[in-house]
Formats: structure tokens, sequence, C-alpha cells
């Protein structure tokens, strides 16, 4: 985050609502455009000495076929693509001051950047002339690898971090700036994401810090720590009898922006048990999710949701999900392998070994359908508004706190 005075510099010279329309994201110093002006303000001759910005794939691009080549999604990370035009905003390269010359071609996810080369032929066991796809960023390749593939579809991954991503004809743009768009690999789609920090991470860290009975229990009967917290879950009743958790261990991005957020067990009473505790880590979490998902739905209809990443294995979760998503939830034959499966399939129709991305109803099947329960999502309805408030209350503490 150090290039803050270089994204302020952008906020300078553009209104931030007219920058989000052209690159579908927020001004951040987190992003690739203001590292380099980063770069090119604080160690100037290795930005003199640089030919051109990779991602690490296209680097990796790069040493296999010698091209200085990119693809419309990483290009979207950037901060200074045209989600529109899906080319280089020259608006922005002018506003950053930087080297347009230093940005690669960018392409379709399909385009093939070249054939590996002899030499990295022989230093990786390829075989020379082999065609070398450029690709997708993670998360776009894990929306094919989830079926995710035309418009209306939707998924959910959860990992250590989670983001809810949907298919849709043309970007979202939400007015408060809390979502973000990419290009979907799929031609003529896009693919509008919410991304929350500590999803996953919240139950790692219940699991480690809290629950630890269970983690000892479950090494000595050989068994998941987290299917023996699921155990202890089921005691409380929909709403952890009011106890509210705010997900924020590592600050938090959709929908709130905020990197000095910070979690929180909200209205505990003496009453409150450990199954409370536990289970409205998973509540907290999925309300925050919940808040991006509504956000989507004001603008698209979404019959269901895909569930991936290593979070959707629990049935527990995933009833909680249907529940405050107030939609039914699938999980497919494979979670934690939908991003490769994305990929390889990008590069077998752009290779021609595919005619298209609907191959990807050959490789996926979901074994499990939940549906909400009427009952919890009522109560669910009442808690969210409170989980939302709890978390504006506290932005002046935050703020406090992180002056500490």
């Amino acid at each position: 985050m150090r290039a803050e005075r270089q994204a302020n510099q952008i906020r300078e010279g553009m209104d931030e609502q007219d920058f989000y329309r052209i690159t579908g994201h927020k001004i951040s110093p987190s992003y690739s455009i203001e590292k380099l002006m980063w770069v090119r303000d604080n160690e100037p001759e290795i930005y003199a000495r640089t030919y051109k910005m990779l991602q690490a794939k296209e680097y990796i691009l790069f040493k296999l076929t010698g091209a200085f080549v990119t693809e419309y999604t990483d290009a979207c990370g950037t901060n200074v693509f045209d989600l529109n035009g899906l080319d280089w905003s020259e608006k922005l390269i002018g506003l950053t001051g930087i080297d347009g010359d230093k940005l690669p071609d960018a392409h379709p996810s399909t385009h093939i950047a070249g054939e590996v080369h002899a030499a990295a032929a022989e230093a990786t066991g390829l075989v020379k002339s082999t065609p070398v796809v450029c690709g997708g960023g993670d998360g776009i390749c894990a929306a094919v690898g989830a079926g995710c593939i035309k418009p209306g579809t939707a998924f959910n991954y959860i990992g250590s971090s989670s983001w809810i991503s949907l298919t849709t004809e043309a970007p979202i743009y939400d007015d408060g700036l809390r979502t973000f768009n990419w290009p979907h690999i799929v031609p003529g789609y896009y693919s509008p994401c919410g991304a929350m920090q500590s999803a996953g991470g919240s139950f790692s860290w219940l699991k480690n810090e809290i629950a630890k009975f269970e983690t000892v229990e479950g090494e000595k009967q050989d068994v998941s720590p987290f299917e023996l917290i699921n155990e202890v879950i089921t005691q409380s009743p929909a709403g952890a009898n009011g106890l509210i958790y705010l997900p924020y261990l590592l600050g938090e991005r959709s929908p709130r922006w905020n990197p000095n957020a910070r979690g929180a067990f909200i209205g505990i009473k003496m009453e409150h048990q450990r199954a409370d505790v536990f289970r409205s880590v998973l509540e907290g979490v999925t309300f925050n999710l919940g808040l991006i998902l509504d956000i989507f739905k004001q603008h698209v209809e979404i019959p269901e949701m895909v569930l991936i990443g290593g979070g959707a294995q629990g049935a527990l979760w995933r009833q909680i999900m249907a529940d405050i998503y107030e939609l039914p939830v699938l999980k497919p034959n494979y979670l934690e392998e939908a991003t490769s499966m994305g990929a390889a399939i990008t590069g077998g129709v752009g290779v021609g070994v595919f005619p298209n991305f609907d191959v990807v109803d050959r490789f996926i099947e979901m074994e499990t359908r939940q549906t909400p329960i009427v009952e919890n999502s009522a109560v669910y309805a009442k808690i969210k508004p409170i989980f939302d408030a709890s978390y504006h209350a506290l932005v002046g503490v935050y703020e406090q706190m992180a002056k500490l």
C-alpha cells in the first residue's frame, strides 16, 4: 500500500466515479499502475531501465515464448485499462504520466501468445513449438471452472478470502464503488465481483485460537477439527442467540473498503455459549457476503449460487449461506480445482481442442443443492441490518485504534 501518494495524484486529476466507469475499479495503491508510478517516483533508475510491466503469468509467457503480451482480465487489474473499449486507456495513461510503451499488448484470454522456443523447451522439458495461450486471472478462470459462463449465473468462492462473482452482458457499476468489474474470459461478457478479506480465514482463526479443544480431539480421533466444530455449532440456533461477529480480521475490501476495520463480537451476554460464538463466526462472514450479493441483486436476477473453494465442503455452512442469501446453493463435484479447470478449458478453447466454453458442462456436475429454510431466513433478515449498523457504529473507533 506504499503507493498511496500516487493514488492521491490520480484522485486529484479525475473524479473517482469517472475513473470507476472507465476501469471498473476504484483508485487504490494496491493496483499495478499506482505501483509503477511509485517506482518511477522513488526508483527512477529502475523505471528508466524498464522495458515492459508484466503480471506474474505474463512474465512466464515471455520466458516461454519471447512475447511481451497480456490479456484482458489481468490488464484490467492494472487500473489503467479501459473496461469497455478493452484496450489501454490513453486518458488514464496521460493522467498517470507513465510511459504507455511500457505496457504490453493486450489480447483476449484465448489468444495464442506464441510457441515454446528452444531454450524454454530445454529448460522446462516442454515440447518445442507447443502453443502457449494467454490464460486469465485466477478469479475469472474460477468462473469458467464453476460453470459461470452465461448471463444469470453466479458463484461464490470460499477460501481464506472469498468473493461473489457473476456473468453479465455489461458491467455493474455501484454508486458506492463497493464492487468492481472484470472482463470475462468468455468473449462479450463481464464479471462483476465483490471480494472480502477473511472468510475461511475467520473460520481458521476460530479453530486455531478458540476451538483448541476440538483441534486436539480431531487429532486424537483422526477427524477434521472443522467437523467437530460444526457439531458444536448445531447446538446454537440460527442467529446465534443474538451474537454478531464482524469478520474484519484483515481490514476489509467489499463492501467496506476500509483497511482499518477490525473484527468484533457484538452483543455478548452471560448466557452465550461456545456454540453461539462458533456459529456467529460463520454467520458473520456470510452476512458480509450477503451485503455484496444484495448490491448485485439490485441490478440483475440471481436464481442460484454455485459454491467452490475449501469452505464449501461443510453442509452446515452451505445451509447458512442458503438461508442468508435466500437462494439455493449448489456444490459441484470439485471445489478447489475450479480455477485450474477454468485455465485448462481456456487453453483448450485457445488452441481449438474445445469448440467453445460450453464444454465445461462435460466436466462439472452439481452434487448437492440446498434450499433456504424459510424460518431461518426470517431470523437472518432481522439481523442483517443490525450487522451492517454494527460496522458503521464502529468506524470512528477503528480510526482511533489505527492511531495506537
